[in-house]
């Protein structure tokens, strides 16, 4: 099988840092893996190797998977009828520029195009353009994960490998939310015994709590927004930046743990 895939820059950085040797790459190779100059460029500004990331993986991060790059002019005339059709008033981003790709190669391949990206947000945004211009679908890298899966023969991906991957793959996103709740800790612990930053300090052990709790992660990231958004000491802005890390990070945490209970539950066929 050889499908046309394009990938974005958050979906590039998590593959290739939960990545072990070239596994996850090897199995995109077959693949027709594009990405679009713009993405590319994010990448290298953003990609962090793992601790376990050699310097090569720092160096391969942007050349992932055997991509094939196309330079962002060779769709500039699809981004305003990309934009204007799927409403995007922000500026002309990876995840705009990944979609009016993915239309230029469903017209160039005469194929569905599968785009994965891990900004939900775009994911929203774009969805009509995708469905209208009849491109293709768009995915995650928790999609993209069990796509590699089943496109691979099954001697070489085994259910546990994809388990062990799709964990990895919230592991990420949980070494994030750790860093959020010890430095909103770090924060309660400065605060004086003073009637008012006492009832401050019971209010973000609340949010920690929340953190741990069972309830929605959407839900307890909310809270914590809400609560640090006007905070404009040292922390109060260390935590929003944390934050803004977590736009997408509860909904592929909850996706993934729904994603291994029903590979248990139904598995996924494939030939």
């Amino acid at each position: 099988m050889n499908n046309v895939v394009v990938l974005d820059a958050c979906t590039i950085v998590n593959l290739a840092r939960i990545d072990e040797g070239d596994f996850l790459e090897d199995r995109v190779r077959p693949h027709r893996v594009f990405a679009i100059e713009e993405v590319l460029d994010e990448v290298k500004k953003h990609y962090v190797p793992s601790d376990k990331a050699s310097k090569r993986q720092l160096h391969m991060a942007p050349y992932w998977g055997g991509l094939t790059k196309l330079e962002n002019k060779d769709v500039e005339e699809l981004i305003e009828p990309v934009r204007a059709l799927s409403n995007y008033s922000k500026r002309a981003n990876g995840e705009l520029y990944s979609s009016a790709l993915s239309l230029y190669l469903s017209r160039m391949e005469e194929e569905k195009v599968l785009f994965y990206t891990d900004d939900y947000p775009a994911k929203s945004d774009f969805r009509y353009c995708f469905e209208y211009q009849q491109m293709g679908y768009i995915g995650d890298s928790v999609d993209l994960l069990l796509f590699l899966y089943w496109t691979t023969p099954q001697e070489q991906f085994s259910k546990e490998e994809l388990k062990k991957y799709l964990s990895a793959l919230r592991g990420e996103y949980a070494s994030k939310l750790k860093e959020l709740q010890n430095t909103i800790d770090k924060y309660a612990s400065k605060l004086t015994s003073s009637k008012k930053e006492m009832q401050r300090r019971y209010q973000m052990e609340g949010l920690v709590k929340d953190l741990n709790s069972r309830q929605p992660l959407t839900e307890a990231i909310k809270k914590c927004q809400n609560y640090f958004k006007d905070d404009k000491s040292a922390l109060g802005k260390e935590i929003n930046m944390i934050l803004g890390y977590f736009k997408d990070c509860p909904i592929i945490v909850e996706k993934v743990g729904e994603t291994l209970q029903n590979i248990e539950k139904y598995g996924i066929y494939r030939i």
